[in-house]
């Protein structure tokens, strides 16, 4: 789960960099807005751990690596961002953002390879 959060965090890093390095605002004030995004940008990556839960519940053997799992996560992000850009989600609808988003993560908890072992 922590390659797939990296991935989500790597993509969504580049507007609140962007945002944080344009303002003018007082180090603390930086520190907090960092910390509100570490956190607030984790909570979709949970609906993983909710789908893997769901996963061993239901005995659906889940194997990715830790490179799909990033590339799922930048993946996602990316769609987050497309859904905004295009004016799908609007910054109003930032909980419907976030629900779409954790079901996103969700199902790609039940992403199988079946390949057969030689």
């Amino acid at each position: 789960m922590l390659y797939l959060y990296l991935g989500f965090l790597l993509t969504q890093s580049h507007s609140v960099i962007t945002v944080i390095y344009n303002a003018n605002i007082p180090l603390l004030t930086i520190v907090f807005s960092i910390v509100v995004f570490l956190t607030w940008s984790l909570f979709p990556v949970l609906g993983y751990a909710l789908g893997r839960g769901v996963t061993h519940l239901l005995n659906i053997k889940s194997d990715c690596n830790k490179y799909v799992l990033f590339a799922l996560g930048c993946s996602i992000s990316l769609i987050e961002q497309t859904l905004f850009h295009f004016e799908v989600l609007s910054l109003k609808n930032e909980y419907s953002a976030m629900l779409i988003t954790s079901a996103l993560f969700f199902s790609a908890a039940f992403i199988t390879r079946n390949r057969k072992q030689p």
